[in-house]
């Protein structure tokens, strides 16, 4: 089971790839988390699920981490707050 990437990087202009990558890789990242999660609620192993959940939490941390260069990255992506 292997994840493909939903866009063709190789047609992205090169001003937009590293943004585009940083988005893809948010991606990645939560499927990792959805999959992670998914199996820890499956197994009754507890250490196992203890496991695939603290994995989970990195990966979700991995997210953060994306997301904040692609906000610097890219102003677009700023949330409109009204200031």
């Amino acid at each position: 089971m292997l994840s493909q990437i939903p866009i063709n990087l190789e047609k992205v202009n090169k001003d937009n790839l590293d943004k585009e990558i940083m988005r893809v890789a948010v991606i990645a990242e939560l499927d990792a988390v959805n999959l992670y999660e998914q199996m820890a609620s499956l197994t009754g192993n507890e250490n196992l699920k203890k496991v695939l959940l603290e994995v989970a939490r990195e990966e979700k941390t991995h997210v953060g981490e994306f997301h904040a260069m692609l906000l610097k990255a890219d102003k677009e992506q700023e949330r409109d707050d009204g200031r």
